[in-house]
């Protein structure tokens, strides 16, 4: 798995023995705000308004990609990793073709927010955009077309965007709110949402994540630190990790690793990464 950090880093580690296997550097003094990591490569976005492509093996720096004119946000890899999708304070996305030796920009989507997250689900052309106004954009990445826009469905901004990866039909929300959403793409109407008297979101970039199976959705409170883990099926609270530090969690993400096929990571304010299983 990757991190990324305001030490202007991106971390790859061996979920297996949690050691830190590759350390990949960004501009200095600027933020590495955003990070993916899928097949043999890492992208890394950050305060200094590019992308950095790296080959995860020789740890080496494949493309620095420029064309924004603000901080880039968020960032992802797509389309068998030979495509970048990067959202920026700018108030586009922009697509960049990285499968020649020479990267390429192919399409700017422009839209009127700050974007603070996306996704692409595997083997789609649809990707999801989540904003500073509280709205979620959906856009054909063929054709730069926003093809749905579901508009204030969090107060005060939403935080992370995540389709479920069971029923593409289906996206995970969390927001500035405190509130994460499942919602039907189909009718633009919420599934279900959880919540927690302890539960808090407070930076624009805190994420939640839906298991590999789509049954379960776990989050971190960027107060307590407690890992919230809730059942998509019906809404009720299954399980409260405690965070024995106490240090607010910023993020966390969930895998097909551990011993029984199910981990889960967390990142708190101060920099660590735990994982639970």
């Amino acid at each position: 798995m990757a991190t990324s950090s305001e030490d202007s880093t991106v971390k790859i580690w061996d979920t297996g023995n949690g050691k830190n296997v590759a350390t990949l550097r960004g501009g200095n003094g600027h933020v590495m705000i955003g990070v993916d990591i899928c097949g043999g490569l890492a992208v890394g976005c950050g305060s200094d308004k590019t992308c950095r492509v790296w080959n995860t093996r020789t740890e080496r720096l494949i493309h620095q990609l420029a064309g924004h004119v603000h901080k880039i946000t968020c960032v992802r890899l797509y389309n068998n990793e030979k495509a970048v999708l990067t959202g920026s304070a700018d108030r586009s996305l922009r697509v960049w073709d990285i499968n020649r030796r020479t990267y390429r920009q192919t399409l700017t989507l422009r839209h009127s927010s700050t974007t603070n997250c996306i996704d692409v689900p595997p083997g789609s052309i649809t990707a999801a955009s989540g904003h500073l106004d509280g709205g979620v954009r959906f856009w054909d990445l063929r054709t730069s077309e926003r093809v749905e826009d579901i508009v204030d469905l969090h107060i005060g901004g939403v935080t992370s965007v995540h389709f479920n990866p069971k029923k593409s039909t289906e996206i995970l929300t969390s927001g500035r709110d405190s509130v994460i959403k499942l919602v039907d793409i189909r009718t633009c109407r919420e599934v279900q949402s959880f919540k927690h008297v302890d539960y808090r979101v407070d930076l624009n970039y805190s994420s939640s994540a839906l298991s590999p199976d789509g049954q379960y959705v776990v989050a971190g409170s960027g107060s307590t630190g407690d890992i919230f883990l809730w059942s998509t099926v019906n809404g009720k609270l299954e399980r409260r990790l405690k965070n024995h530090n106490g240090v607010g969690v910023v993020g966390v993400s969930w895998g097909r690793g551990g011993s029984n096929g199910q981990q889960v990571s967390s990142v708190d304010k101060d920099g660590c990464l735990v994982l639970w299983s």
